[in-house]
């Protein structure tokens, strides 16, 4: 008789595979993200990636077990449990629904290029040359060396590129680098050697093997790194790196160019990339090259724009007084509202799920709370 083992992913399953490509640690300080609702060793079944919860949404997804969000449910601190309060009645719903919620958000805007919102952004708008804008932050890297003996070189060296080493910018992974020598080790009582005898001094030929990777990502490398290894104890290294890189900037916005053409004509192209309910225009350069793009509010990148030589930039929420500063500064604004600026999210993240065994995936409706009169 042959036994079937069903792999049955947790809660903590989930957490894991969205911070490998959206690191929790490069959300902005004032986020909210990870798990807000639920516990992390909770076994589930079924997830629902959505844009943000709402009623609707949680009628939707009554049946399932995990909700993973991009904007977060619980964002300001709630003083009490009042459901005349939409985010306690909504909380409220969540829970007797037994039900499970994650949160994304800013944590998405500063993954790795080309991973991050404001990448798929500007892909939609087809910019070219694209890199981030004024980078909220700046990637931590370091170099782990470690001694392997040489048959279990490409073992190491494949659990390590697995776990999220050998990463060098946007466009190169699988990076190592390993030179040959000889180590010595004196097993001592109570060890269990992989070579030699204990007691006794061994020299062998071994392997010097290097990667670099994101700092953030070391612990899971030393676990894949330790499993793989053959020895007992394994003799490595770890170097912080100064390395300050371009391509190492985390951030929303991004910068890129179009061939040359007139606001009006970039602004329908706009319209039809991204359908927003209105767009509205800030007219303050009619020929428009290069562009900035941020998801949702954009009106804190309107300097970083200008000084940049953008000659427009895109983005939603833009208020009276940030068109009058955008006109100043001689930059046009094209508002195509916020939800409008962040339609990749739900693919994004649920790309990330659906990869994972024994998980259902489903995918929750975008709704622009937003409409114009027909």
């Amino acid at each position: 008789m042959r036994l079937i083992f069903r792999v049955v992913p947790k809660i903590s399953t989930l957490l894991q595979s969205l911070d490998a490509r959206f690191p929790f640690a490069r959300a902005e300080s004032w986020d909210k993200t990870g798990l807000q609702i639920g516990d992390a060793s909770a076994e589930i079944e079924s997830v629902l990636v959505a844009y943000e919860i709402t009623d609707a949404l949680l009628d939707e997804a009554r049946d399932g077990d995990c909700i993973v969000t991009y904007h977060p449910l619980l964002f300001r601190p709630l003083e009490n449990l009042d459901f005349k309060n939409h985010t306690a009645r909504l909380a409220a719903r969540v829970l007797r629904q037994s039900q499970s919620v994650i949160s994304v958000h800013t944590a998405l805007d500063g993954a790795a290029p080309p991973h991050a919102l404001g990448d798929a952004l500007a892909q939609s708008l087809r910019l070219q040359n694209v890199r981030v804008l004024s980078p909220s932050g700046q990637q931590k890297l370091v170099k782990i060396g470690v001694m392997v003996p040489e048959t279990h070189l490409e073992i190491v060296r494949e659990a390590v590129w697995s776990a999220g080493a050998g990463r060098i910018g946007q466009f190169y992974d699988q990076a190592s680098f390993h030179f040959s020598g000889q180590g010595t080790f004196r097993a001592l009582e109570g060890a269990t050697p992989a070579l030699g005898n204990v007691g006794e001094r061994e020299e062998t030929a071994e392997i010097r093997l290097e990667v670099v990777a994101d700092e953030a990502k070391f612990p899971a490398i030393l676990v894949a790194m330790k499993a793989a290894h053959p020895y007992q104890e394994m003799a490595y290294d770890v170097t912080a790196l100064l390395n300050q890189g371009e391509n190492q900037g985390f951030g929303p916005a991004r910068l890129g160019e179009i061939a040359p053409c007139s606001l009006d004509d970039f602004a329908r192209q706009v319209q039809n990339a991204l359908g927003p309910p209105n767009l509205r225009i800030v007219r303050a350069k009619n020929e428009i090259q290069k562009v900035v793009c941020s998801p949702g509010a954009g009106a804190s990148f309107i300097a970083g724009a200008a000084r940049a030589g953008a000659d427009v930039l895109v983005c939603g929420d833009i208020k009276h007084h940030d068109a009058l500063q955008a006109r100043a500064l001689g930059i046009s604004l094209l508002d195509v509202t916020h939800a409008a600026t962040e339609r990749a999210t739900i693919p994004l993240m649920s790309a990330v799920l659906e990869v994972i065994s024994g998980l259902e995936v489903r995918r929750g409706a975008m709704n622009n709370p937003l409409e114009s009169l027909a």
